[in-house]
């Protein structure tokens, strides 16, 4: 187990938290003008759109930095120790094979598309390219917790994972 600690907000979680306040930002625009002022501004409903898009892929970078996305941890807490790693281990290869077709098939959608936001006069690529950056990232994320986890024993494996579901980050 390393003994450093990763820090509660990395440098890799800095553009969801940007995303949440600008989709924040916007949707208290669309509430203040849409109510107070009784007078909608138009282009707030898809941008507010597009910035949850981007929290939610973001985010998930996150969520895989830190050892949160939703799993059946008490799997691991019932199997033999020698169990631990392989199951582990495959969980791992199959998550960085998820996210790299994912990463393939966005950056494919972000070549491709030649259609233009509705209200704001920007290319829809500029969110499929987003989504294409931050899957990249979680197939590196992903990749890392592979390497990690090979070096790793079964309880060392099993004690991160009993850490990741009290909310405690892993090492």
């Amino acid at each position: 187990m390393s003994s450093e600690r990763q820090s509660r907000v990395g440098w890799i979680d800095i553009p969801a938290l940007v995303l949440f306040i600008l989709l924040a930002g916007v949707v208290l625009l669309q509430f203040l003008s849409r109510y107070v002022l009784n007078d909608s501004v138009a282009w707030t409903e898809e941008i507010a759109r597009y910035l949850l898009i981007g929290v939610a892929y973001a985010g998930s970078v996150t969520a895989l930095r830190k050892g949160e996305h939703i799993f059946l941890e008490v799997i691991y807490r019932r199997i033999a120790a020698a169990s631990v790693k392989p199951l582990a281990m495959l969980v791992d290869v199959v998550t960085v094979a998820f996210h790299a077709v994912l990463t393939l098939l966005a950056a494919g959608l972000a070549v491709e598309a030649d259609r233009r936001m509705i209200s704001v006069d920007l290319p829809k690529g500029i969110v499929y390219g987003f989504v294409a950056i931050t899957l990249l990232v979680a197939t590196v994320v992903a990749v890392r917790r592979l390497m990690r986890r090979a070096r790793q024993d079964g309880e060392q494996i099993r004690h991160d994972i009993e850490n990741a579901a009290a909310g405690e980050e892993s090492v």
